[in-house]
């Protein structure tokens, strides 16, 4: 043991009472000096102490000692873990609270006692310290209190402020989407409720008539004119199934879209996005999807010769995609190739297969067959693959794909 507890610590980091606790001498600032004594036998402790006096003692029960001492009858008691201890004496029962500075009890104050500095106190003093402390000790916690609740609610607000970012930048998309559902689901009452007025019905459509009627929809409605105006100057250029297959049909699928919005022009079946989900519909149920998706990109492709979609045809590629089941995904130029023409370079007489499918508008199966169809004088030459029309070989070009080298021929320079 340290000189007078000097520098013992106790659960609370505080300097215990400073005082001196030999076999038989003890020193305390309130206890004074003393000499003690103390023999235990069949569980009875007999004590004696010069300052105290005879005492004897028992434990009946855990944390209680019941004893005599100078004549007097002893009962002591604490019973509780933690803060809060329940302590029981010949005068009654009270409450107390442990805590840093010591102890305070709640139903006789005077019984109360604090340390400072390993200097012990009781009673009345003791009383009046543990109150300055508690109070202290109670504003100290509520301003902690305050200042979690604080940093609490500017998270909170911070939280809400992302969440309305978010909210406010998916909104516009949302309601897009939504009038797009909205939308969808009136063409499909139109459709069970007045069919389209088209003789004979789409639903008895092959696939050659189906096939003819998108260029006239997409590229005659779409624009504002007659599905016969521009028709047959819009199917010249088609060379690529599918639709090159009905080319000879579009005059006549033109003729049988116009005929139909002349007798009707009013009638809700002959919109032509209501004729567009028809088409798509039936389209879904007689062609391969591969097929139909081929066939929408060529009539878009068509319509962009003449210039951009317009708002129009922006809702029929929509409504298409819709009810053919299909998704139409936008292919880009990369920004870095934009930017800096020449940057990628790719020679379709050497370059790899991996190579190949990294160009924009080929993947993997038009990779492979433009490896099979080598060798290439010039790029102009991919037109001849299912698919590639005039705007994605712009796209290719634009991406840095060249003819430098031919093993047969020399190469081209294109």
């Amino acid at each position: 043991m340290r000189f007078l507890n000097l520098g013992n610590k106790d659960e609370y980091g505080r300097q215990r009472r400073i005082e001196h606790r030999g076999k038989y001498l003890r020193a305390s600032r309130t206890g004074g000096v003393a000499l003690r004594a103390q023999a235990k036998a069949a569980g009875v402790n007999v004590t004696a102490n010069t300052s105290r006096g005879f005492r004897v003692g028992a434990t009946p029960l855990k944390n209680t000692q019941v004893a005599f001492q100078n004549g007097r009858f002893v009962l002591r008691g604490r019973y509780g873990r933690g803060p809060a201890r329940l302590n029981l004496s010949k005068t009654g029962v009270s409450l107390s609270t442990r805590n840093r500075l010591g102890a305070f009890n709640w139903t006789n104050p005077n019984r109360s006692s604090a340390r400072i500095a390993g200097v012990q106190m009781r009673g009345k003093n003791a009383a009046q310290l543990q109150m300055v402390y508690m109070l202290l000790m109670t504003a100290v916690h509520a301003a902690r209190l305050a200042g979690q609740l604080v940093l609490g609610l500017i998270q909170v607000i911070i939280a809400l402020l992302g969440l309305l970012y978010r909210v406010a930048l998916g909104t516009p998309y949302a309601l897009r989407v939504l009038r797009r559902r909205l939308r969808n689901r009136g063409l499909a009452r139109t459709l069970a409720r007045d069919g389209t007025g088209l003789a004979p019905p789409v639903e008895e459509w092959n696939r050659e008539a189906l096939l003819a009627s998108l260029v006239p929809v997409l590229g005659g409605w779409g624009r504002g004119r007659a599905p016969a105006q521009g028709v047959e100057a819009l199917a010249a250029g088609l060379t690529q199934p599918p639709l090159a297959d009905a080319k000879t049909a579009m005059s006549v699928a033109a003729r049988r879209l116009h005929d139909t919005r002349e007798q009707a022009p009013e009638a809700p079946g002959t919109d032509p996005r209501a004729i567009m989900a028809a088409l798509a519909t039936r389209m879904q149920q007689v062609l391969p999807g591969e097929e139909v998706a081929e066939a929408i990109l060529q009539a878009d492709e068509l319509s962009l010769e003449e210039g951009p979609r317009t708002r129009l045809q922006e809702q029929l590629l929509e409504v298409f995609a819709d009810f053919a089941g299909i998704r139409f995904q936008e292919e880009e130029v990369p920004q870095e190739a934009a930017a800096a023409p020449g940057a990628v370079t790719i020679d379709l007489n050497t370059a790899s297969l991996d190579e190949l499918e990294q160009v924009p508008h080929l993947g993997t199966e038009r990779a492979r067959e433009v490896i099979a169809r080598r060798p290439f004088n010039e790029v102009s030459e991919l037109a001849a693959i299912d698919g590639i029309g005039p705007k994605r070989l712009e796209a290719i070009r634009a991406f840095g794909v060249v003819c430098k080298h031919s093993p047969e021929t020399g190469g081209g320079n294109d």
